[in-house]
């Protein structure tokens, strides 16, 4: 029996065909008595949309269910979809449903999802004790293929999916969270494209999946989408009302369900670059916290390997994508009369989601450089985060950044270094960490900035923190101006530094007496005189001031510890035209800061390294060149 669809459902094929088939499982044995009703050749057609759909048979076994419900429930009748809702079934077993859509190749085959063995056990009331999906089979344009293995859940409240999704004739209604499944488990599966690549999936868990029903169904935004795609495929806009519901439909979707933390265990695939070298790409496992309304979890790929033969690689141990919040932003939804282009120009900023942030640890880089033919990227970073909170107007008003332990190999091709220097004194790569945290205090209209880290291992480190004062909401405004403005009315409070010297001055200062044709000693000697005089003349000739200058000068000189506080003698800090004024004046700043300098800890040096003395060995690998006698 073939039956046609009507066309506005046209498009709600391939998830009614999901629907019945992630939900239709489980086995159970019947007796003799048992009452089955068996359903054959249920087909949808597609006149009047792109899709098809077969069932070759149904088997309900003392179910509360007749044919023509049966086949109402793939053919799309209106509200064919309640008597889920209500079923009542010893068993429901679907050996195959086979749903056929275009390719997204022009000129290729239809694209082909078939669900096998789907069965649903002990059904009451729309309620299934378990379902089942033995295995999933795809295949699509450019000879891609797929196989998923079994898909199952525990108990399965059909009714309850129905009201989350509005597919039933009378949509439910209410904010109540229901439990649609508990125990979901994927027992994984592959994807194959012809000799170009494949992929083997790992297994996948679910504690459970909970859900209200949502103010508008999926038929009528269904519908809105059709149309939609149909004014961008003219060239037309599409219709601000039409936009205006999808919008508010998303949002209350965001706002509808929450779940329990997923894992999944990986992946593995293999194919080849554009070049023809082997590549794989691999991943450990893969974590998914738990959806909230309105909160989208934090997402962690492990042991990422992307391997390239004969080219490079890419690894890393971990890698998370922390919580996202829309609160806000559906809020703003919410409360908007009418969500147009004008709307999303205007009030764009509130619409950005609050994320945490992002990690990023043990990751290892040789890849080519693409800016520069025949040169490497190489390195490896121990960890990298960011934290991000307490967003006012779209912005994150707190900020935690570090990167930990970047390690960087010297190579000759780094221009910028002094790389002779560098590996005559052992420093064959540099250790680099760097971080900074600012927290801006509405309260107090101010910005701690605390960490403002570089440490070059054994070059050196440098910490610097502060308080800036006037740092008002302004700084937050959506008028570009105003944030501005209130930028350039900042204050600078205070400023602490602290330098730890590991031999980069040592380094700095022995290329600096080269150039300058002096020695070492003199050079240091030089610098820190000038030092000292610039000090005095920012500070003024106050005792302060010259005690400051002399722990600059000893610092300069040779000292290994370096700490400098400097606090504004005004409470509420000294502003940009001061600092500015500064720079063509220094006794601008004259009078207007309390400077406190502490210089200590013993001279470190970077030694020459001798140069071992050629072997006769090393003579005879090289006669062009031998070494002198």
């Amino acid at each position: 029996m073939t039956r046609i669809a009507s066309a506005p459902l046209g498009r709600l094929r391939p998830l009614r065909a999901l629907l019945l088939g992630s939900v239709f499982a489980g086995f159970a044995a019947t007796g003799a008595s048992a009452e089955t009703l068996s359903v054959t050749g249920i087909t949808q057609g597609a006149a009047t949309g792109p899709y098809e759909l077969s069932v070759a048979s149904v088997e309900v076994v003392d179910g509360n269910i007749n044919e023509g419900a049966v086949r109402g429930l793939f053919t799309g009748a209106p509200g064919a979809l309640d008597a889920l809702a209500t079923l009542d079934a010893k068993s429901v077993i679907i050996p195959e449903i086979k749903v056929s859509y275009p390719s997204y190749v022009e000129g290729a085959g239809p694209s082909v999802i078939t669900y096998r063995d789907i069965t649903l056990t002990d059904v009451a009331n729309g309620v299934a004790a378990s379902a089942h999906v033995g295995g999933t089979d795809f295949s699509g344009a450019e000879s891609v293929t797929g196989t998923f293995g079994e898909m199952s859940v525990g108990r399965f409240d059909l009714a309850a999916l129905l009201g989350f999704y509005g597919l039933t004739a009378a949509p439910a209604a209410g904010t109540e969270m229901k439990e649609v499944y508990a125990d979901f488990k994927f027992s994984g599966g592959s994807l194959k494209g012809g000799d170009a690549f494949s992929c083997e999936f790992g297994t996948g868990e679910l504690g459970s999946f909970s859900a209200r029903p949502l103010k508008q169904n999926f038929t009528e935004i269904n519908a809105l989408i059709v149309e939609a795609d149909a004014a961008q495929k003219a060239g037309t806009e599409v219709a601000p009302e039409t936009v205006d519901k999808l919008v508010r439909f998303y949002a209350d979707m965001f706002t509808a369900f929450s779940s329990t933390p997923m894992t999944f265990s990986g992946f593995n695939c293999s194919g080849k670059d554009d070049k023809g070298n082997p590549l794989t790409v691999a991943s450990g496992p893969i974590t998914v916290g738990g959806f909230e309304p309105a909160i989208y979890p934090a997402i962690s790929l492990n042991d990422f390997d992307m391997t390239v033969e004969n080219d490079g690689l890419l690894k890393f141990g971990n890698f998370t994508w922390k919580k996202m919040d829309f609160s806000a932003a559906i809020a703003a939804i919410e409360a908007a009369t009418k969500l147009d282009e004008a709307y999303f120009t205007t009030n764009w900023r509130k619409l950005v989601p609050a994320l945490d942030g992002m990690s990023l640890a043990n990751l290892t880089i040789d890849v080519p450089d693409p800016e520069s033919s025949g040169k490497r990227i190489t390195g490896t970073l121990g960890a990298f985060d960011a934290t991000l909170g307490n967003y006012v107007n779209g912005i994150p008003a707190d900020i935690s950044l570090n990167l930990a332990n970047f390690i960087l190999p010297i190579t000759a091709d780094m221009t910028d270094l002094p790389v002779a220097d560098l590996l005559a004194r052992g420093v064959d790569k540099l250790d680099i960490s760097l971080g900074t945290k600012l927290a801006w205090d509405q309260a107090t209209s101010t910005i701690n900035v605390d960490d403002v880290l570089i440490d070059m291992g054994a070059l050196g480190r440098v910490n610097l923190s502060g308080t800036f004062g006037n740092a008002t909401e302004s700084l937050f405004a959506d008028n570009t101006d105003e944030a501005t403005m209130a930028a350039m009315l900042l204050t600078l409070r205070d400023v602490t530094i602290e330098i730890e010297d590991r031999g980069m001055s040592a380094l700095a200062f022995a290329a600096g007496a080269k150039d300058a044709g002096q020695s070492e000693a003199a050079f240091r000697t030089a610098v820190a005189g000038m030092a000292q005089g610039m000090t005095l003349a920012f500070l003024g000739n106050t005792t302060e001031a010259l005690t400051a200058a002399q722990q600059l000068g000893t610092f300069l000189s040779g000292a290994s510890h370096l700490k400098l506080t400097i606090t504004a003698k005004d409470e509420a800090g000294i502003g940009l035209a001061d600092l500015a004024a500064a720079e063509t004046n220094p006794a601008a700043l004259a009078g207007k800061l309390n400077v406190v300098a502490e210089a200590s800890g013993e001279p470190v040096e970077l030694p020459v390294l001798d140069t071992p003395a050629p072997s006769t060995q090393d003579e005879k690998r090289d006669l062009k060149a031998p070494a002198a006698q």
